[in-house]
């Protein structure tokens, strides 16, 4: 396909398909460098504007990121994730042949804000169990989580196993959350400065913001988690039934 002046599609939407073409028949594999701009002005005869225009369109379609100082490159397949409890992401990472993974960032007892208090339904400054983790793909960061757990639970947590399994793994002592169901709220957001650093993407990035809350059988809650996801690199997948 080559860029054609006389048809009346505009010309940065041929430039736009020309270089989706190359990314889907595999001629540009996932992580691989573009042309820079000034390459591809000078290669398709076209004004920088319209160059842009089209590096645009494939950056909103997700076919391609966009670093600045680094340059642009064919995006990774994303990452999907359901709320099926038989079937977690971790699972669902090796499935695909990827090696899933936590860093540990931080570990401890911390005083509880306004706001995880409200959450764990304890009172604003009393004791709480806090994790801080990443949560990797072949080494490659794709979330970082925060969470929250009540006291009694928190003097149960083996420390071992904090970068082992899914993200409740870490709570799965005999019957701690046996009959346990949880509320999860999902939203998308900007990645903040430290988040950005955390996950290795440009501030403002967009991010999938997770809330899940654990309740035990008694319907108290007893973790409380916050989960930011990159927006390049993760989906969240719900399956429905439509009504009859």
């Amino acid at each position: 396909m080559t860029i054609d002046r006389e048809s009346p599609i505009p010309l940065y939407y041929q430039l736009k398909e020309l270089l989706a073409g190359r990314i889907t028949s595999d001629e540009w594999q996932p992580g691989d460098m573009l042309p820079t701009e000034e390459q591809l002005q000078e290669q398709y005869e076209l004004s920088r504007t319209t160059v842009r225009q089209a590096l645009k369109e494939l950056e909103f379609e997700g076919k391609i990121s966009r670093y600045r100082g680094r340059g642009t490159f064919v995006s990774k397949p994303k990452i999907s994730h359901s709320p099926d409890p038989h079937f977690n992401l971790t699972a669902y990472l090796t499935q695909q042949g990827m090696e899933p993974g936590w860093q540990v960032l931080s570990a401890g007892w911390v005083s509880a804000t306004a706001e995880v208090a409200d959450r764990l339904g304890v009172k604003a400054g009393s004791r709480v169990y806090q994790l801080q983790r990443l949560r990797m793909a072949n080494e490659e960061p794709i979330g970082y989580h925060i969470t929250h757990v009540i006291p009694a639970l928190g003097e149960a947590i083996d420390e071992n196993r904090l970068d082992q399994g899914g993200s409740l793994d870490y709570l799965h002592g005999p019957g701690q959350l046996e009959e346990s169901y949880a509320n999860r709220t999902i939203e998308a957001i900007l990645a903040s400065d430290e988040t950005a650093k955390l996950l290795d993407v440009v501030k403002g990035s967009p991010i999938l913001l997770i809330r899940r809350q654990v309740f035990n059988a008694d319907g108290v809650p007893v973790e409380d988690m916050r989960a930011m996801y990159r927006g390049d690199r993760f989906q969240y997948r719900v399956r429905q039934w439509e009504e009859k």
